[in-house]
């Protein structure tokens, strides 16, 4: 698992084509500052998050999850979801762990990025900040010095005790390019790991793409993160053994299926609300190309998510397991909290 985490995650190292070298290395000086920072040491991610982050893009893809074999198999524009993990840099100042790419009919034939920020979290405060975070990149002093990364300046400060912490001061949103508004996301270090040949999407930046927050509680991502039962466990701790918990994996990832769409679909309703109302004196400040790409993409991932929801709806009518599946994700404290805050936070924008 964590070799192929290491295998498909992108290294800006191996980015000189597409940026300066000492912006790289500036970019790499804010990932080492901000693990410095007491707010990092605190330790707010699972230990297994980034486990859970591979499991994830394996079951979504593997699993179709989003219905795509019954949805789009006699398209001729449709290529099937594929999911990327994202650098450390935009995991962590972009705030998104994985990347998706979509393809069908619907998006004209063209390969529609979107990103997802996996959360576990039941602390509301924390929620809500996953949901304030604008869409912004880029840097107007980092465009003229490539030695000051996009992100922000680390400051190394010092408490009365004498001891030293350091602390990240954010660029400020009036330097920085994007819509200024939730719902969207950058990724600067985007990298096609499967087909450096014939990659999906350019090497580098994914200026911006629609941003979902979805998760689910930590008891489904306990089993997942275990993986599912190797023959090793049969013969260790018997058939019964390895057939339970064999049905509580398949039952945990179904939940967890279910969790994400009804998450997805719903966010994407409510992101394309915002867009679609957003007042002149907010879109007169806004780069008229970058905001109708936005709503291109949000109407696709918007149909896309809604019409996988629908399908899986219609087959749980007439399957217990997926029916049960359901109920229980309508009743998942971690998505009814994430369902509560995307309310709130897209209402907002009008």
């Amino acid at each position: 698992m964590e070799k192929t985490l290491e295998s498909l995650t992108p290294r800006p190292e191996t980015f000189n084509s597409v940026y300066k070298p000492e912006e790289i290395r500036a970019d790499l000086r804010m990932v080492k500052a901000e693990k410095s920072t007491p707010e990092f040491r605190k330790g707010e991610e699972r230990s297994d998050a980034k486990i859970l982050e591979v499991t994830f893009t394996s079951m979504v893809e593997t699993g179709d999850w989003f219905s795509e074999v019954d949805r789009f198999s006699e398209d001729e524009k449709y290529g099937a979801l594929i999911t990327f993990p994202t650098s450390e840099v935009d995991d962590m100042f972009n705030h998104i762990d994985v990347i998706g790419m979509i393809q069908n009919e619907k998006t004209g034939g063209e390969v529609v990025p979107f990103a997802v920020d996996l959360t576990y979290n039941t602390i509301q405060e924390k929620l809500q900040k996953k949901f304030s975070w604008a869409h912004e990149y880029g840097n107007s002093a980092s465009r003229d010095n490539a030695e000051i990364s996009e992100f922000g300046v680390p400051e190394v400060k010092r408490r009365a005790n004498g001891e030293e912490y350091v602390r990240i001061y954010p660029t400020p949103s009036v330097q920085r390019d994007g819509l200024k508004i939730p719902g969207f996301a950058s990724a600067k270090y985007f990298e096609d790991m499967n087909d450096s040949w014939h990659p999906i999407h350019k090497k580098g930046r994914i200026p911006v793409m629609p941003r979902f927050v979805i998760g689910y509680s930590a008891d489904l991502a306990d089993v997942l993160a275990k993986g599912s039962p190797a023959a090793e466990i049969k013969e260790k701790y018997g058939e019964q053994e390895y057939l339970r918990r064999r049905r509580d994996y398949l039952m945990a990832e179904k939940r967890a299926k279910w969790c994400t769409l009804m998450e997805c679909a719903e966010q994407a309703k409510q992101i394309a609300a915002m867009v679609d109302r957003l007042p002149e004196s907010m879109t007169e400040n806004m780069n008229k190309e970058e905001l109708a790409e936005a709503k291109k993409q949000i109407a696709a991932m918007k149909e896309y998510f809604s019409g996988a929801l629908e399908m899986a709806e219609s087959k749980a009518k007439t399957n217990e397991h997926e029916r049960e599946a359901m109920l229980y994700a309508q009743g998942d404290k971690v998505r009814k909290i994430i369902s509560a805050e995307s309310e709130v936070a897209y209402s907002k924008w009008s």
